[in-house]
Protein backbone atom coordinates (compact mmCIF):
# COMPACT_ATOMS: atom_id res chain seq x y z
CA UNK A 1 0.00 0.00 0.00
CA UNK A 2 1.22 3.93 0.30
CA UNK A 3 1.70 6.30 2.20
CA UNK A 4 -1.30 9.01 1.95
CA UNK A 5 -1.37 9.70 -1.76
CA UNK A 6 0.49 13.25 -2.11
CA UNK A 7 4.49 11.88 -2.65
CA UNK A 8 3.06 8.34 -3.47
CA UNK A 9 5.64 6.63 -1.41
CA UNK A 10 5.05 2.75 -0.61
CA UNK A 11 4.52 1.31 2.52
CA UNK A 12 4.96 -2.48 2.70
CA UNK A 13 2.46 -4.02 4.44
CA UNK A 14 3.37 -7.49 6.18
CA UNK A 15 4.91 -10.08 3.66
CA UNK A 16 3.93 -7.66 0.64
CA UNK A 17 6.55 -8.63 -2.30
CA UNK A 18 7.62 -11.40 -0.59
CA UNK A 19 6.73 -13.68 -3.53
CA UNK A 20 9.28 -12.85 -6.08
CA UNK A 21 7.71 -14.39 -8.56
CA UNK A 22 5.56 -11.24 -8.40
CA UNK A 23 7.68 -8.83 -7.98
CA UNK A 24 11.34 -9.54 -8.49
CA UNK A 25 12.94 -7.50 -7.27
CA UNK A 26 11.36 -7.94 -3.38
CA UNK A 27 11.38 -5.16 -1.11
CA UNK A 28 14.44 -3.50 -2.78
CA UNK A 29 12.41 -1.78 -5.48
CA UNK A 30 9.86 0.20 -3.74
CA UNK A 31 11.88 0.85 -0.62
CA UNK A 32 15.08 2.13 -2.99
CA UNK A 33 12.09 4.21 -5.12
CA UNK A 34 10.95 5.74 -1.63
CA UNK A 35 14.66 7.07 -1.08
CA UNK A 36 14.54 8.87 -4.15
CA UNK A 37 11.22 10.38 -3.48
CA UNK A 38 12.55 11.75 -0.08
CA UNK A 39 16.04 12.66 -1.73
CA UNK A 40 13.98 14.79 -4.66
CA UNK A 41 11.30 16.31 -1.91
CA UNK A 42 13.98 17.64 0.19
CA UNK A 43 15.92 18.87 -2.71
CA UNK A 44 14.97 17.69 -6.42
CA UNK A 45 15.42 20.76 -9.10
CA UNK A 46 12.28 20.26 -11.62
CA UNK A 47 13.65 22.46 -14.59
CA UNK A 48 13.87 22.99 -18.49
CA UNK A 49 11.92 20.25 -20.80
CA UNK A 50 7.76 20.74 -19.01
CA UNK A 51 9.15 24.15 -17.37
CA UNK A 52 10.40 25.51 -20.34
CA UNK A 53 6.63 27.15 -21.19
CA UNK A 54 6.05 30.19 -24.01
CA UNK A 55 2.52 30.21 -22.29
CA UNK A 56 -0.58 27.91 -22.07
CA UNK A 57 -1.54 24.90 -19.94
CA UNK A 58 0.79 22.77 -18.60
CA UNK A 59 -0.37 19.80 -16.36
CA UNK A 60 2.45 18.73 -14.23
CA UNK A 61 2.04 14.85 -13.31
CA UNK A 62 2.68 13.14 -9.56
CA UNK A 63 6.17 12.40 -10.73
CA UNK A 64 7.05 16.00 -11.16
CA UNK A 65 5.36 17.56 -8.20
CA UNK A 66 7.60 14.75 -6.38
CA UNK A 67 10.52 17.54 -6.65
CA UNK A 68 10.62 20.61 -3.80
CA UNK A 69 12.03 23.07 -6.59
CA UNK A 70 10.23 24.52 -9.88
CA UNK A 71 12.31 26.37 -12.03
CA UNK A 72 10.48 28.26 -14.67
CA UNK A 73 11.60 29.69 -17.52
CA UNK A 74 11.18 30.94 -21.31
CA UNK A 75 10.08 33.60 -22.98
CA UNK A 76 6.21 33.95 -22.35
CA UNK A 77 4.28 34.69 -25.34
CA UNK A 78 0.45 34.83 -23.66
CA UNK A 79 -0.11 33.75 -20.16
CA UNK A 80 1.64 30.46 -18.70
CA UNK A 81 -0.55 28.17 -16.31
CA UNK A 82 0.84 25.18 -14.37
CA UNK A 83 -1.59 22.86 -12.94
CA UNK A 84 -1.07 20.27 -9.98
CA UNK A 85 -2.62 17.04 -10.58
CA UNK A 86 -5.05 14.65 -8.62
CA UNK A 87 -3.16 12.59 -6.08
CA UNK A 88 -3.39 8.71 -6.63
CA UNK A 89 -6.43 7.38 -5.55
CA UNK A 90 -8.04 10.81 -7.51
CA UNK A 91 -9.97 12.04 -4.17
CA UNK A 92 -7.90 15.61 -4.04
CA UNK A 93 -5.62 17.62 -5.75
CA UNK A 94 -1.39 16.89 -4.44
CA UNK A 95 -0.90 18.04 -1.52
CA UNK A 96 2.65 19.42 -0.93
CA UNK A 97 4.56 22.64 -0.63
CA UNK A 98 7.20 24.02 -2.92
CA UNK A 99 9.49 26.73 -3.61
CA UNK A 100 8.99 28.16 -6.97
CA UNK A 101 11.19 30.95 -9.15
CA UNK A 102 9.83 32.69 -11.98
CA UNK A 103 12.98 33.06 -14.64
CA UNK A 104 10.41 34.15 -17.66
CA UNK A 105 10.87 37.20 -19.64
CA UNK A 106 7.85 38.80 -21.25
CA UNK A 107 4.70 40.55 -20.20
CA UNK A 108 2.87 37.83 -19.31
CA UNK A 109 2.04 36.43 -15.83
CA UNK A 110 2.52 32.63 -14.72
CA UNK A 111 -0.17 30.66 -12.42
CA UNK A 112 0.03 27.58 -10.30
CA UNK A 113 -3.64 26.26 -10.15
CA UNK A 114 -5.50 23.31 -9.11
CA UNK A 115 -6.15 20.56 -12.17
CA UNK A 116 -9.67 21.18 -12.61
CA UNK A 117 -12.91 22.75 -10.23
CA UNK A 118 -12.66 24.91 -7.27
CA UNK A 119 -9.80 26.07 -5.01
CA UNK A 120 -7.42 28.83 -5.58
CA UNK A 121 -4.68 30.02 -7.84
CA UNK A 122 -2.02 31.92 -7.01
CA UNK A 123 0.00 34.34 -9.38
CA UNK A 124 4.10 34.35 -9.57
CA UNK A 125 5.70 37.39 -10.30
CA UNK A 126 8.32 37.62 -12.77
CA UNK A 127 11.44 37.22 -11.12
CA UNK A 128 10.26 36.32 -7.98
CA UNK A 129 11.07 32.97 -5.94
CA UNK A 130 8.58 31.88 -3.36
CA UNK A 131 7.04 29.17 -1.32
CA UNK A 132 3.68 27.79 -2.32
CA UNK A 133 1.79 25.07 -1.04
CA UNK A 134 -1.66 23.20 -1.78
CA UNK A 135 -3.59 21.88 0.90
CA UNK A 136 -5.97 19.21 -1.51
CA UNK A 137 -8.02 22.41 -2.57
CA UNK A 138 -6.27 25.93 -2.99
CA UNK A 139 -2.73 26.59 -3.94
CA UNK A 140 -1.64 29.26 -1.91
CA UNK A 141 1.69 31.62 -0.75
CA UNK A 142 3.07 29.95 2.35
CA UNK A 143 4.37 33.44 3.42
CA UNK A 144 1.23 35.36 1.82
CA UNK A 145 4.20 37.89 0.65
CA UNK A 146 1.27 40.69 -0.62
CA UNK A 147 -0.69 40.30 2.29
CA UNK A 148 2.38 41.20 4.25
CA UNK A 149 3.66 44.21 2.36
CA UNK A 150 0.01 46.01 2.35
CA UNK A 151 -0.96 44.97 6.15
CA UNK A 152 2.67 45.25 7.65
CA UNK A 153 3.90 48.61 5.61
CA UNK A 154 0.14 49.99 4.66
CA UNK A 155 0.75 52.79 6.57
CA UNK A 156 4.03 53.44 5.59
CA UNK A 157 5.64 55.37 2.49
CA UNK A 158 8.45 56.21 0.71
CA UNK A 159 8.81 59.95 1.64
CA UNK A 160 10.22 62.11 -1.39
CA UNK A 161 11.98 64.46 0.90
CA UNK A 162 13.54 67.96 0.59
CA UNK A 163 15.10 68.56 -3.24
CA UNK A 164 13.05 65.42 -4.59
CA UNK A 165 9.67 64.92 -5.41
CA UNK A 166 7.20 61.88 -5.97
CA UNK A 167 7.26 58.66 -3.24
CA UNK A 168 3.93 56.82 -2.45
CA UNK A 169 3.59 53.70 -0.13
CA UNK A 170 5.34 50.83 -0.02
CA UNK A 171 2.70 48.59 -1.67
CA UNK A 172 3.64 50.13 -5.24
CA UNK A 173 6.28 50.61 -6.80
CA UNK A 174 7.26 54.69 -6.95
CA UNK A 175 9.56 56.93 -8.48
CA UNK A 176 11.56 59.83 -7.07
CA UNK A 177 12.69 62.67 -8.71
CA UNK A 178 16.22 64.66 -7.73
CA UNK A 179 15.37 68.88 -8.08
CA UNK A 180 19.29 69.06 -9.24
CA UNK A 181 20.94 72.47 -9.05
CA UNK A 182 22.09 74.14 -12.62
CA UNK A 183 25.33 76.21 -12.97
CA UNK A 184 23.19 79.30 -12.04
CA UNK A 185 21.30 77.45 -9.15
CA UNK A 186 25.33 76.85 -7.79
CA UNK A 187 26.30 80.10 -8.31
CA UNK A 188 23.05 81.84 -6.69
CA UNK A 189 23.34 79.19 -4.24
CA UNK A 190 19.86 78.40 -4.67
CA UNK A 191 18.66 76.16 -1.60
CA UNK A 192 17.19 72.78 -2.06
CA UNK A 193 19.02 71.57 -4.58
CA UNK A 194 21.23 68.61 -5.49
CA UNK A 195 24.16 69.17 -6.47
CA UNK A 196 25.96 68.09 -10.15
CA UNK A 197 29.14 67.72 -10.69
CA UNK A 198 28.89 69.34 -14.47
CA UNK A 199 26.88 72.35 -12.77
CA UNK A 200 29.91 72.90 -10.96
CA UNK A 201 32.33 72.76 -13.69
CA UNK A 202 29.56 75.04 -16.01
CA UNK A 203 29.86 77.74 -12.86
CA UNK A 204 33.19 77.84 -13.16
CA UNK A 205 33.19 79.67 -16.66
CA UNK A 206 34.68 83.00 -16.53
CA UNK A 207 32.90 85.62 -16.64
CA UNK A 208 33.22 89.28 -17.94
CA UNK A 209 32.68 91.91 -16.16
CA UNK A 210 31.31 95.44 -18.01
CA UNK A 211 34.11 98.26 -18.63
CA UNK A 212 32.23 101.24 -17.31
CA UNK A 213 33.27 104.54 -15.33
CA UNK A 214 32.13 102.38 -12.43
CA UNK A 215 32.61 98.82 -13.03
CA UNK A 216 29.71 97.09 -11.39
CA UNK A 217 30.47 93.25 -10.29
CA UNK A 218 27.46 91.04 -9.58
CA UNK A 219 29.02 87.83 -7.62
CA UNK A 220 26.92 85.38 -8.84
CA UNK A 221 27.78 85.82 -12.24
CA UNK A 222 30.41 83.44 -11.84
CA UNK A 223 33.44 82.64 -9.52
CA UNK A 224 36.20 83.58 -11.78
CA UNK A 225 35.81 87.38 -13.53
CA UNK A 226 38.03 89.08 -16.16
CA UNK A 227 37.68 93.18 -17.18
CA UNK A 228 39.92 94.92 -19.67
CA UNK A 229 39.94 98.77 -18.99
CA UNK A 230 39.71 100.98 -21.58
CA UNK A 231 39.85 104.23 -19.67
CA UNK A 232 40.32 105.25 -15.90
CA UNK A 233 37.98 103.55 -13.89
CA UNK A 234 36.54 102.35 -10.19
CA UNK A 235 35.80 98.87 -9.40
CA UNK A 236 32.08 99.08 -7.45
CA UNK A 237 31.69 97.14 -4.09
CA UNK A 238 30.47 93.84 -5.49
CA UNK A 239 26.82 93.02 -4.82
CA UNK A 240 25.55 89.09 -4.19
CA UNK A 241 28.45 88.42 -1.99
CA UNK A 242 28.27 85.18 -0.40
CA UNK A 243 30.40 84.23 2.60
CA UNK A 244 33.22 82.04 1.68
CA UNK A 245 33.46 82.57 -1.67
CA UNK A 246 36.54 82.49 -3.24
CA UNK A 247 37.78 83.24 -6.99
CA UNK A 248 40.08 84.85 -9.95
CA UNK A 249 39.62 88.47 -11.01
CA UNK A 250 41.80 89.02 -14.02
CA UNK A 251 42.22 92.92 -14.62
CA UNK A 252 43.85 93.61 -18.38
CA UNK A 253 44.92 97.41 -19.60
CA UNK A 254 42.77 98.35 -23.26
CA UNK A 255 45.11 98.44 -26.20
CA UNK A 256 45.45 102.03 -25.03
CA UNK A 257 47.54 100.85 -21.55
CA UNK A 258 48.37 103.13 -18.40
CA UNK A 259 44.74 103.01 -17.20
CA UNK A 260 44.05 103.40 -13.29
CA UNK A 261 41.98 101.15 -11.13
CA UNK A 262 39.78 102.59 -7.69
CA UNK A 263 38.44 100.04 -5.67
CA UNK A 264 35.25 100.57 -3.30
CA UNK A 265 35.38 100.33 0.08
CA UNK A 266 34.75 96.84 0.64
CA UNK A 267 37.79 95.37 -1.03
CA UNK A 268 40.66 95.14 1.51
CA UNK A 269 44.27 94.59 0.85
CA UNK A 270 47.63 93.61 2.85
CA UNK A 271 48.69 96.50 4.67
CA UNK A 272 45.79 98.54 3.63
CA UNK A 273 47.28 99.20 0.01
CA UNK A 274 45.82 98.48 -3.02
CA UNK A 275 48.05 96.79 -5.61
CA UNK A 276 50.08 98.92 -7.99
CA UNK A 277 48.40 97.18 -11.85
CA UNK A 278 50.05 97.01 -14.91
CA UNK A 279 50.23 99.51 -17.31
CA UNK A 280 51.44 97.89 -20.80
CA UNK A 281 48.69 97.68 -23.05
CA UNK A 282 46.94 94.48 -23.24
CA UNK A 283 48.74 93.30 -20.15
CA UNK A 284 46.70 91.07 -17.79
CA UNK A 285 47.62 90.84 -13.67
CA UNK A 286 46.01 88.81 -12.10
CA UNK A 287 44.18 88.80 -8.47
CA UNK A 288 42.61 86.65 -6.40
CA UNK A 289 39.34 87.16 -3.58
CA UNK A 290 37.99 85.98 -0.75
CA UNK A 291 34.60 87.09 0.77
CA UNK A 292 34.84 87.19 4.57
CA UNK A 293 31.96 89.35 5.05
CA UNK A 294 29.30 91.21 2.73
CA UNK A 295 31.64 94.61 3.01
CA UNK A 296 34.86 92.67 3.49
CA UNK A 297 36.43 91.22 0.78
CA UNK A 298 40.27 90.47 0.72
CA UNK A 299 41.83 91.09 -2.23
CA UNK A 300 45.88 89.78 -3.28
CA UNK A 301 47.86 90.43 -5.88
CA UNK A 302 48.69 87.05 -7.29
CA UNK A 303 51.28 88.56 -10.60
CA UNK A 304 51.66 91.09 -13.08
CA UNK A 305 51.69 91.33 -16.62
CA UNK A 306 50.91 87.27 -17.77
CA UNK A 307 51.51 87.84 -21.10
Amino acid sequence: MTTTPNKDIIQPAYNDYADVSVYPTGWAGPINNNWTIVDNGFGGVLQGGSLSTTGGTTNLNITQTQNLIFLISGTLASNATFTLPLNSTASAKVAGQWIVKNATTGAFTVTFAPISGGGTSTVISQGESVCIYCDGTNVAFADNPSSYITAAFAARSVLAGTAMTGGGPLSANVTITADQATDANWRTNAANKLLNANAVWAAMAETTLTDQASIPWNMQLGFDFIVTLEDNRALANPTNTKIGQKGRLIIRQGAAGSHTLTWGSSYKFANGTAPVLSTAPNSPDVLYYDVRESTYIIVTLAGRAFN
